[in-house]
């Protein structure tokens, strides 16, 4: 009995989350008779994949206790790097090599301007947010390329065999498991929390801090790369906006999770429990015909209001204590 209360303490936040999915699936059951058709759920689970891989890299640097808003710009220029290599009729595995590796590049520029130039996160992100846009604008210009070859569109545009199930969907939970095993399996995993509990103490220990978040930078980075292969063949298009905007649904996807904003706390199954919740919660509001603007607003809140349970937990805990 004491080891079930330890493990229920241990996930409170996310037998939450399990219940607010439950609660968003019975609104949007009782809003339309068609909500729980398969077609209709697995069509609308495509909504999430792309900024559901981002929220875990974002989670990684989160938990270091550091920040990254550039995530969708490097989306965008790995978009825009795919039409080109479409375009030049550049073989798939090459391409995706490619956008791999330009994202690590930039992914990298984020560590070191953080981490080894202890530059703040918000600003050096929010910096090259705007320079990586502006390097997508470049190289993609303002017109949008929809002549992917079908190698190109097939991540994120097939269904598994004679099934309604899209394949990046069987790809995002593919994903989870590996950060799970990453984050929580790993020495770089117990680095990264440990780092976001006390730096100091980790580099005190002979361990690189700057490294260790460098490299979270990095794996950040790669999940935008893989966002971007699916989000081409998704849409089928490629410009330098895409993704603009969905910084905020990433954001509150991990932070909702029971991450703490201030790093060193949380876990992949709140992030995927979080993430299934905004799905949810958003495809039951786009069959309630809510205005996109309505759904920023809530989506918003709840991010306001993820923090402001987290920093009551913590004062909580401090003050009985």
């Amino acid at each position: 009995m004491d080891a079930i209360r330890i493990n229920v303490n241990k996930h409170r936040w996310e037998l939450i989350l399990l219940g607010l999915i439950a609660v968003a699936a019975a609104w949007a059951t009782q809003l339309s008779p068609y909500y729980l058709e398969s077609g209709q759920l697995f069509n609308s689970s495509r909504n999430f994949v792309f900024t559901g891989i981002m929220a875990l890299g974002l989670m990684t640097v989160i938990v270091t206790g550091e920040m990254d808003l550039s995530l969708p710009s490097i989306l965008a220029v790995c978009t825009v790097l795919l039409a080109k290599a479409s375009a030049a009729s550049v073989p798939l595995p090459l391409a995706v090599i490619g956008i791999f590796l330009v994202a690590a590049c930039l992914g990298a520029v984020n560590g070191l301007l953080v981490a080894k130039m202890r530059l703040p996160a918000l600003a050096v992100t929010l910096g090259t947010m705007g320079a990586f846009r502006g390097v997508a604008f470049i190289i993609g210009s303002e017109v949008g390329y929809t002549g992917f070859s079908d190698s190109y569109k097939y991540l994120g545009g097939t269904l598994i065999g004679e099934t309604e199930i899209p394949l990046m969907l069987p790809v995002f939970f593919i994903v989870v498991v590996l950060f799970v095993v990453v984050l929580h399996f790993t020495t770089f995993g117990r680095r990264v929390y440990a780092i976001g509990n006390n730096a100091n103490a980790v580099a005190y220990s002979g361990i690189s801090v700057a490294g260790t978040k460098v490299t979270a930078y990095v794996l950040s980075a790669l999940t935008a790369a893989l966002g971007a292969w699916i989000f081409v063949g998704q849409y089928g298009s490629a410009r330098g906006d895409n993704a603009n905007g969905v910084i905020l649904a990433v954001i509150t996807s991990v932070v909702l999770g029971g991450v703490d904003i201030n790093g060193g706390k949380g876990n992949v199954l709140g992030v995927l429990f979080s993430i299934l919740f905004l799905w949810t919660l958003r495809n039951g509001m786009g069959l309630a015909n809510i205005a996109g603007p309505i759904q920023q607003l809530i989506i918003g809140a709840l991010l306001i209001a993820a923090v402001l349970v987290s920093n009551f937990a913590v004062s909580f805990r401090t003050s009985v204590k």
